[in-house]
């Protein structure tokens, strides 16, 4: 059995909620319904998707935090999304595509949270094969 996976990564980006739902097709037992209504207009009620997002959050394996460039950046509904994980004791795995420059002391742009006990796979400059293995495909 696939591990159950939220995955958090910038919603207003369309080829973001286009690739989770490709890699869906492809077997990754991927449990973010936000990724099925992330274009404009599409979420009927905020309110509604928060409450469903955190209810994905307690019943997924694993959180898998995922930012492709610096033009991901603000992170905004993905950090609160990563807050309910560290919450409910979920471990996180970030992925940064091999374009988002991590600062040592600070890991600005994403911040000190990525040494939370929580946080159980880090991987710099990723490869499709490294995105697959946290989806666990």
């Amino acid at each position: 059995m696939r591990p159950a996976v939220y995955v958090a990564s910038r919603a207003s980006i369309p080829e973001r909620s286009a690739m989770w739902r490709a890699y869906r097709a492809q077997g990754a037992n991927i449990i973010s319904s936000w990724i099925d209504e992330a274009g404009p207009g599409q979420t009927a009620s905020f309110h509604e998707l928060w409450v469903r997002i955190q209810d994905e959050i307690r019943r997924c394996d694993r959180l898998v935090f995922y930012v492709e460039s610096l033009h991901d950046f603000p992170m905004k509904g993905v950090l609160v999304e990563v807050g309910m994980a560290f919450g409910l004791l979920k471990p996180v795995w970030i992925v940064l595509g091999k374009d988002v420059p991590v600062d040592g002391r600070t890991y600005r742009p994403l911040g000190s949270w990525v040494e939370h006990p929580c946080v159980k796979s880090f991987a710099r400059s990723a490869t499709p094969i490294d995105l697959a293995n946290a989806l666990g495909l």
